[in-house]
């Protein structure tokens, strides 16, 4: 049969449909672009958000339309009541390796840890391999529906990790994405740690390599380690999801950490990396208990750490968590705080970005965005804009002349770096 699979939400989802797709090529189905040649869609769906939500009940609508509709993924696992309508059969994270009998119609609920890493998969990027390194979580906050769909942490052994690393160097890939829930607590449930895992890593060349989200309740456990044995080829990126600068906040939320945690964590990355590092985080906007002073406290730890990227969202309830349970805040509160949270990002984002004018740094191209206009990453994973005679996956010695909020503008450029 011929098969569309259309993906939403994180890279973990990606990596569970590049997946699902290996499982049903090696079952002799053929994989299409596009829904009007597909026999049988497959949608696999995220719903972190309620906006996201809404999104995908949407989609199955329109899509179970047009054909035969499988829905996967993580509401298929924890909302399975709005969805089922649209569907032929609902698979969830743990269940993707069921899809070939959910094609053939015959039941498909069993449930297991998967080792993913090691598990058929058609690639979907010509430059970029996604290795994930575990699932689930050792979290408890009391605003995540994922946690439901993921289930608790299984991590899956180094040596897998290492050897599908190091096949996607040979494979010709120029970057690997390693993607779990909570990238920090790799191992814990195998007597190793993710400062362990990055260590191996270590003399894999021809390729650059992104450490996935980290909460801060464990990377700052091992965050020494970490830049002490960060090799060359990771880039010099860390996602520290902080949510809020208030520690009442955070307890509600059970975050597991304080704000200063995450203060601690940002200036080591800067002690070890100086301005060649970059920190993403993100905050949530709203949540039930945050007063006028939580607030403040946010904004004062986004002016003290200068986060490079920051993601703001508004909170929303999600089902069967506890935080459900409390009375929203109002909306215009809501929406005030996130105007003002995204005007301060855009300060903090441009005077991080403007450090870097008039530097040269190397440029992986990534993708074209235009004609003769591409955009790549440093090796502290900034985005770079080029004009040039250029193709992904050529390194470039690039020199910044211009800084947006949310990107570097190269004026020019050398022959490849390869380091």
């Amino acid at each position: 049969m011929r098969i569309y699979i259309e993906t939403h939400g994180c890279t973990m989802n990606i990596s569970d449909s590049e997946i699902m797709a290996g499982i049903l090529r090696r079952a002799g189905h053929v994989i299409v672009d596009n829904p009007e040649d597909a026999d049988i869609i497959v949608l696999n769906t995220c719903n972190v958000k309620l906006p996201t939500e809404q999104r995908m009940i949407h989609r199955a609508k329109e899509l179970s339309s047009k054909k035969p509709l499988i829905i996967a993924g993580c509401m298929a696992k924890t909302q399975p009541e709005k969805l089922i309508k649209y569907a032929t059969a609902l698979l969830g994270p743990k269940s993707i390796h069921l899809i070939d009998k959910a094609i053939s119609g015959e039941r498909a609920e069993e449930e297991a840890n998967l080792i993913k890493v090691s598990m058929p998969r058609v690639r979907f990027s010509g430059l970029t391999a996604i290795v994930p390194i575990a699932e689930g979580c050792l979290g408890n906050c009391s605003y995540c529906i994922t946690r439901f769909a993921r289930g608790r942490l299984f991590s899956y052994p180094m040596e897998l990790i290492v050897d599908a690393v190091r096949n996607a160097a040979l494979d010709g890939y120029k970057q690997v994405f390693l993607t779990a829930e909570d990238t920090a607590v790799y191992g814990l449930d195998r007597g190793t740690n993710i400062a362990e895992l990055v260590k191996s890593l270590e003399g894999i060349r021809g390729i650059f390599i992104r450490l996935g989200m980290a909460n801060p309740a464990f990377l700052k456990v091992f965050i020494d380690d970490l830049l002490k044995n960060m090799p060359e080829n990771i880039y010099r990126f860390l996602h520290v999801p902080v949510q809020s600068g208030s520690d009442k906040v955070l307890a509600d939320m059970r975050r597991g950490y304080k704000s200063s945690d995450f203060l601690d964590i940002v200036r080591k990355v800067r002690m070890r990396f100086g301005d060649e590092s970059t920190i993403a985080t993100d905050i949530i906007v709203g949540f039930p208990t945050e007063d006028d002073e939580d607030f403040e406290r946010t904004i004062r730890l986004l002016e003290e750490t200068k986060p490079e990227v920051i993601n703001i969202s508004k909170y929303g309830r999600r089902p069967g968590t506890d935080a459900a349970k409390l009375k929203d805040l109002p909306a215009d509160i809501v929406t005030r705080r996130s105007k003002i949270l995204t005007e301060i990002s855009y300060e903090v984002k441009m005077e991080r970005n403007l450090i870097h004018v008039g530097k040269d740094y190397p440029v992986l191209i990534t993708e074209r965005i235009g004609s003769n206009l591409f955009q790549g990453r440093t090796e502290f994973y900034r985005p770079v804009i080029i004009k040039g005679d250029l193709k992904a996956g050529d390194v470039v010695l690039a020199r910044i002349d211009e800084a947006k909020s949310n990107y570097l503008i190269a004026g020019s450029y050398s022959a490849a770096v390869v380091g």
